[in-house]
């Protein structure tokens, strides 16, 4: 069947944003007054749990630390402004191949999707940093956390998409850069495209359909199978 959609899954998948991620919430715990520090390492393994208030509430369970929902709620909110503010000061660059894959999406009449369970100001935050480089209006369909009950490895956010979009799983390609986020597409019954980010390398992409280090070639030219991809 051809492919009428190209998803992308996540900011990951579109702009490296690990580094910023990891600053914004080392500065927001410190001004709630919590002791954690991540290093890259540290980050590195907490991104194989989907979600930034899954996070915080897993390791509060793992060391002990009485942090409320509230507590969690609010460390969450001061992360996601740090990182807004970053990104909008320093920026932020599409990953090698992106807006080419956008940009073929577009001529051959695809739809672009953007299928994230973040929340809304971090999406706002990165079309604002890419300053025209990623374009909102590009996109048909745009999904958030409070779209969907479950967030990701759970199929819904997929699921929501496809049904918005009209479309059947095998009318769509998936691009994902953790491994959890490739389950939740593939639990959709989505081709499913990883490009493991800067910190997600390590993780386990057993279930993608193919994996490849970028979306272009060492001569800045669009992957042939991943063009290919999109017929």
């Amino acid at each position: 069947m051809a492919i009428k959609a190209l998803l992308f899954g996540s900011i990951g998948a579109v702009a490296e944003t690990s580094e910023i991620q990891r600053e914004a919430y080392n500065r927001a715990l410190a001004n709630a007054g919590i002791s954690w520090s991540w290093d890259r390492d540290t980050y590195s393994e907490l991104l194989e749990q989907a979600g930034g208030k899954e996070r915080l509430a897993m390791l509060a369970r793992a060391t002990g630390t009485p942090l409320s929902e509230e507590q969690i709620d609010a460390i969450h909110e001061d992360k996601t402004r740090i990182a807004g503010e970053i990104m909008r000061e320093r920026g932020v660059t599409p990953r090698p191949g992106v807006t080419s894959l956008i940009e073929k999406a577009k001529a051959d009449g695809i739809a672009l999707g953007f299928v994230t369970t973040t929340y809304e100001p971090n999406i706002d935050a990165v079309f604002e940093a890419a300053g025209g480089a990623l374009k909102r209006e590009d996109f048909a369909y745009i999904g958030t956390r409070g779209d969907v009950e479950a967030g990701k490895p759970a199929p819904d956010a997929y699921e929501r998409a496809l049904a918005h979009l009209n479309l059947q799983s095998d009318e769509a390609v998936a691009i994902e850069d953790t491994a959890t986020s490739v389950m939740s597409a593939k639990r959709a019954g989505i081709h499913t495209v990883a490009t493991p980010g800067e910190l997600t390398s390590g993780q386990d992409f057993w279930q993608a359909d193919k994996v490849v280090e970028s979306l272009e070639t060492t001569a800045g030219e669009l992957r042939r199978e991943v063009a290919q991809m999109l017929g």
